[in-house]
């Protein structure tokens, strides 16, 4: 009964994001509606872990009841938004996309096997993130005699509590605090992403590209390995990259609602963990290196993120919570500084061999870096830019972080550097089709180009 109830929750959630996406002004119609709903629930999730954090820190629990009026008052608002509108037609797909699909349930089923019984038994997943959700759970609340307690400090307690709120969703949807069948609830995640980045890429790109990019994600050993151990690193990366990916469609098309998707993920980011602060900034630094014309529209959407990490950021400032390994200052604390300098480099060589490494993520960087200098060699600018400001960035910021931790660094380093990496390299994989696609349309273009006037071949 717990994993029907557990299917249920998420069912409602699905429901809920569909309401969503006619706010997001993703779906202006019925037939937009349907041919975008692979958004909705990645939206849904969102809107409930959103939701739910911040209700848990004004002593509001969120849970079947919450689910259903949320899943109620968005689909009320869907059907008065799109009443009278285009409807929907169905059209037969194509046959790589039901390949596609198939290869992916089979892929999830076969990833079920393992998360339905999978033990919590990784320190971080028990002692930081399931002790978290398990109080939200039991107390309702972001009670801070446990998320502000001194007896806590080793949880991370400054880290922000989407996470946790949304494992608290699963318990209350089950009745019960299991650790097992938790499990799903992050596999769940990853069909969200999946399902997000097709939606958000499908007219864009060729189906046979699309789908060997969103399997190659799904394939990645460490997506599997790393999900499993139910950590917050994987969960990151995969709403972050759906964020990159619809900030990439942003910049080739100008369409509003991709990149109020793209600010809705990044604020899940923000809310997820203190790492998703450096990779939004980085993002929001490379949007406004080739788009600096836009800056307006980067504007609203930064200010909507501050806007919704600000409540967090206001209960860690009221209880003087902070990071038991690094904080910002650090990076001007030169006495701390000092003899340290020399980290940087070993983090980040040690970084690039984590993301290179094919055992673990296959192909996908190589292929991401390959695919950047093509751009650049056939005239584009735009896509390509934004993808090596932001990625780099991310990389230095990372290995800035064992700079200025408070941690021996290469027991740090050694323990961290597998899973840090996630965010980087899914976001860099989202990138991937989008600039195979515009290199492909600038190389037939090209083909296709007459030679000007008097430049004519003769033999």
């Amino acid at each position: 009964m717990r994993a029907e109830a557990l299917l249920g929750a998420n069912l409602l959630m699905f429901l809920a994001g569909l309401g969503v996406l006619p706010v997001l002004g993703v779906a202006r119609s019925w037939r937009e509606l349907v041919g975008r709903s692979g958004l909705a629930y990645l939206c849904g999730t969102l809107l409930a872990g959103i939701l739910s954090a911040h209700l848990a820190l004004v002593h509001v629990g969120f849970g079947w009841l919450g689910l259903a009026a949320l899943a109620t008052a968005s689909l009320v608002t869907c059907f008065w938004s799109l009443r009278g509108s285009q409807r929907a037609r169905w059209s037969r797909p194509g046959w790589i996309h039901v390949a596609g699909v198939v290869v992916l349930v089979a892929v999830v089923v076969d990833y079920a096997r393992a998360f339905r019984v999978a033990p919590l038994n990784r320190y971080d997943a028990w002692a930081i993130w399931a002790l978290k959700g398990h109080a939200l759970y039991a107390f309702g609340w972001a009670d801070p005699a446990v998320f502000a307690g001194a007896a806590y400090r080793f949880a991370n307690l400054d880290y922000p509590l989407l996470l946790p709120s949304f494992e608290a969703i699963a318990f209350r949807s089950m009745g019960a605090f299991d650790t097992r069948l938790l499990h799903v609830q992050f596999l769940f995640l990853l069909v969200a992403a999946i399902t997000g980045l097709f939606a958000l890429l499908r007219d864009r790109v060729p189906a046979v590209v699309l789908w060997l990019s969103l399997l190659s994600v799904a394939l990645a050993p460490a997506v599997f390995d790393q999900l499993l151990t139910a950590y917050a690193d994987l969960p990151l990366a995969l709403v972050f990259c759906v964020g990159v990916a619809a900030s990439g469609r942003w910049l080739l098309t100008s369409e509003r609602w991709a990149l109020a998707v793209a600010t809705f993920c990044f604020a899940g980011a923000l809310l997820m963990k203190n790492e998703g602060s450096l990779f939004v900034l980085a993002v929001f630094v490379g949007l406004l290196v080739v788009a600096h014309k836009r800056w307006r529209a980067l504007a609203v959407a930064a200010v909507v993120d501050v806007v919704l990490l600000l409540p967090w950021r206001i209960y860690v400032r009221i209880h003087d919570l902070h990071d038991i390994n690094y904080s910002l200052g650090d990076s001007f604390d030169y006495d701390h500084l000092h003899g340290r300098m020399g980290v940087g480099p070993i983090a980040f060589r040690t970084l690039a061999g984590q993301m290179l490494d094919p055992q673990q993520w296959g192909l996908i960087v190589p292929l991401f870096v390959v695919l950047v200098v093509a751009a650049f060699v056939t005239g584009s600018r735009t896509l390509p830019l934004f993808g090596l400001v932001w990625t780099v960035l991310a990389w230095i910021g990372l290995s800035w972080i064992y700079v200025i931790s408070r941690f021996e660094y290469s027991s740090y380093l050694d323990s961290t550097k597998a899973r840090v990496v996630a965010s980087v390299v899914l976001g860099s994989a989202t990138l991937v089709p989008l600039l195979a696609a515009e290199t492909w349309a600038r190389l037939r273009a090209r083909a296709r180009a007459p030679l000007p006037s008097g430049d004519e071949w003769t033999p």
